[in-house]
Parts: C-alpha cells; sequence; structure tokens
C-alpha cells in the first residue's frame, strides 16, 4: 500500500473513531431508540481501537 492511501485510510479511521467516542454521550436524548443504548459500550471502545490504527496508519 502506497503511502498516500496509507494516509487516508488513517485518517478516515481517526475520524471514525473520534466521532464512535462521542456517540456514548447521546444517551441523554430522548429521541434514540432504547434498543440502540445497549451498544454505547462497545461503541466507545471500538471507537478507541478505530483511534489506535488511524494513529498507526498515519
Amino acid at each position: 500500500m502506497d503511502k498516500a492511501t496509507k494516509t487516508q485510510f488513517g485518517l478516515g479511521f481517526f475520524v471514525i473513531g473520534l466521532v464512535m467516542l462521542f456517540i456514548p454521550d447521546l444517551k441523554h436524548l430522548d429521541s434514540l431508540p432504547l434498543g440502540i443504548s445497549q451498544y454505547f459500550g462497545i461503541m466507545f471502545y471500538l471507537g478507541l481501537v478505530c483511534i489506535i490504527g488511524g494513529y498507526y496508519l498515519k
């Protein structure tokens, strides 16, 4: 994989990870369905993994 593609994947994973870190803060909204709130913990840790992967690829 060339350097430009690797950098783009790294930035993409980093941004996705940041979004997934802040998703659990949405549990205070009343408009979210209750079924999705059980996955907030998984999204948080998956976001951490995405940030680490994005930093590694950067």
